[in-house]
C-alpha cells in the first residue's frame, strides 16, 4: 500500500501577508478545515511590521504548512515564489485577509479535474466587513455563455493549472497591484477559464484594502493592457481623433474658448491627445467659425472641418455625424480606427485613449467605451413601488452591474459604422477615474473645475 504522505499535493494554496496580522488566522484556519485534505499551504509573510509573526508561532510544526519569512518584495514577486515553491497540481492564492468556504477546494479542483484543457476555474463569492459579518453576495456571469472576457477573475481565490502558469512565465515581477488582471490578458490568450456560480470564498472589505485605491489600479491596469498589446497586429495601426463641438449657436453653454487655468479648455483635450502613442491626426468638427479660426492659427498640424449646423444638434446620431465628415474630409492616411473625445472632461488622461485602443485590440471588439461602473443600489420603477434592480438586496448579480458613460471616449472600429442595431456591435468598455470623470458641462462643474485646476500637476 502507498504511504499517500509521500504523494504530491493535489493543490498547493499560498497565502500572502503584509501586515493583516489580524487575520491571518482566520485565512489559515479556513484551509485547514477544508473537505479535500490533499493539500499543501505556502506562508509567504511579505515584510511585515505588525504581530503577523508572532501569530505564525503556533504554526511553524505543522505538517502541512511551510512559512517563508522575507522582505517586502511586492505581490507579484511573491506570488512567483510560491509559483517555483509549489508541488501541487493546482495552485491557488488566498489573501491573508480573506478566506475559503470549506468546500472550495474540493469543489474547485473538482471542475477542473474533469476536464484537462481548462486552464483556471474560479467562483462567485462573499464580501464580508472587517469582523466577518457578511455584506454582500457576489454571483459571477457564467462564463460558459460568456464571449466578451473583459471583466477579468478575482487574481486571489482562483485555482490555476499549475503547468499552464508556469507555460506563460507566471506573474510580471513589475507590478505591484492587478495581478489578476496581468494574469487574465496573457492566460486568456492561451487557455480557457470557467466558473462555479456558488460563493466560495470570503473577500474581506475594510480601510486597508488596495482596491480602495482607484487612480493606482487604473494606471496600471492600462499598463498592463500597453504592455500585452504590442504583439498584436494591430497594435501599430493609426488612429483618427475626432474632437465634435456644437459651439455657442448650438450650445449657449459652450466652453471650448473658455478658460480653465493657464489654458482654454480645448487645449486641455488636445494636449493629451498629442501625448497619445495611439493618435495620428485630429480633427475638430464644430460648425463655430471662432473655434475653427483659434484652432488653425494654433495649431497647424490639426485639421479643421466646418460642420452643417444642422448635424450640430442635440439628437443627431455619432455615427451620422462621422459619416458625414469622412465623407467629406480625405485623409493622407489609413487608419482603422476612430476616436472620438469629448472636451467636458478636461482632466482625463491621455493614458485612457490608449487604454481604449489596447482594450479594442486585446478583447478583438467593435467599439470602446469610458465609463464609471456604479456601485450604489439601483432601483426601478414597477408602477407600484420602487423595486431594486439586482432580485434581492443581499445578492449582487454581475449580469446586473450598472455603468455609465463618462470621461467622454468613444472608440469606434471603422467599418462598424454601419450596423444598423446597437446589439450587432461588441462593444467594451473601459474604467475612467474621479478626475478623469469630472464633467464641466454644468455651471456646478464649471466652478468647482477652476477650485480644483489649482491643485492638478498637469498645469
Amino acid at each position: 500500500m502507498k504511504n499517500t504522505n509521500l504523494l504530491p499535493p493535489l493543490v498547493s494554496i499560498y497565502i500572502v501577508n503584509h501586515n493583516y496580522g489580524e487575520f491571518l488566522e482566520t485565512a489559515i484556519h479556513s484551509v485547514l478545515n477544508q473537505t479535500l485534505t490533499n493539500y499543501e499551504i505556502i506562508f509567504i509573510d511579505n515584510g511585515s511590521t505588525d504581530l503577523s509573526r508572532k501569530k505564525l508561532e503556533g504554526f511553524y510544526s505543522h505538517p502541512k504548512i511551510r512559512i517563508i519569512l522575507q522582505k517586502n518584495i511586492g505581490l507579484n514577486a511573491a506570488n512567483n515564489v510560491a509559483l517555483k515553491l509549489a508541488k501541487g497540481k493546482y495552485i491557488i492564492r488566498l489573501d491573508a485577509d480573506d478566506y475559503f468556504d470549506k468546500n472550495a477546494l474540493e469543489i474547485l479542483s473538482s471542475k477542473l479535474e474533469r476536464d484537462d484543457k481548462l486552464g483556471m476555474v474560479f467562483s462567485d463569492y462573499y464580501t464580508v466587513d472587517k469582523f466577518g459579518n457578511i455584506i454582500e453576495m457576489f454571483r459571477r456571469h457564467d462564463f460558459s455563455e460568456v464571449e466578451l472576457l473583459d471583466q477579468p477573475a478575482h487574481g486571489a481565490c482562483s485555482m490555476v493549472r499549475k503547468e499552464f502558469l508556469r507555460a506563460i512565465n507566471g506573474y510580471d515581477a513589475s507590478y505591484h497591484c492587478q495581478d489578476g488582471w496581468d494574469l487574465w490578458v496573457r492566460f486568456i490568450k492561451k487557455f480557457s477559464v470557467g466558473n462555479i456560480n456558488l460563493p466560495l470564498f470570503f473577500y474581506r472589505q475594510h480601510g486597508k484594502n488596495l482596491t480602495k485605491k482607484k487612480k493606482k489600479i487604473l494606471t496600471t491596469r492600462a499598463n498592463i493592457l500597453s504592455k500585452n498589446a504590442k504583439n498584436i497586429k494591430a497594435y501599430k495601426k493609426k488612429c483618427v481623433a475626432v474632437i465634435p463641438i456644437r459651439g455657442s449657436e448650438n450650445n449657449s453653454e459652450s466652453v471650448a474658448l473658455k478658460k480653465l487655468g493657464k489654458k482654454k479648455v480645448i487645449d486641455w483635450t488636445i494636449d493629451e491627445i498629442l501625448k497619445s502613442k495611439k493618435i495620428s491626426k485630429i480633427i475638430i468638427s464644430t460648425p463655430d467659425q471662432k473655434i475653427i479660426k483659434y484652432v488653425n492659427k494654433k495649431h497647424k498640424n490639426i485639421i479643421t472641418y466646418s460642420r452643417d449646423f444642422k448635424l450640430a444638434r442635440f439628437g443627431v446620431t455619432l455615427d451620422k455625424a462621422l459619416t458625414n465628415l469622412f465623407h467629406n474630409i480625405r485623409l493622407d492616411a489609413k487608419f482603422e480606427k476612430i476616436f472620438v473625445l469629448l472636451i467636458e472632461y478636461p482632466f482625463r488622461s491621455w493614458k485612457y485613449i490608449d487604454m481604449a485602443s489596447n482594450t479594442m485590440d486585446i478583447f478583438k471588439i467593435d467599439r470602446v467605451i469610458s465609463v464609471k461602473q456604479e456601485d450604489k443600489k439601483f432601483y426601478r420603477h414597477s408602477g407600484k413601488s420602487l423595486v431594486p434592480i439586482d432580485s434581492q438586496f443581499f445578492l449582487k448579480l454581475e449580469k446586473n452591474q450598472i455603468f455609465s458613460e463618462t470621461g467622454g471616449i468613444y472608440l469606434i472600429k471603422r467599418g462598424t459604422m454601419f450596423k444598423d442595431k446597437e446589439i450587432d456591435k461588441k462593444i467594451g468598455h473601459i474604467n475612467i477615474d474621479p478626475l478623469g470623470s469630472f464633467d464641466i458641462s454644468s455651471d456646478y462643474g464649471w466652478e468647482l473645475a477652476k477650485t480644483l485646476v489649482k491643485s492638478i500637476d498637469k498645469i
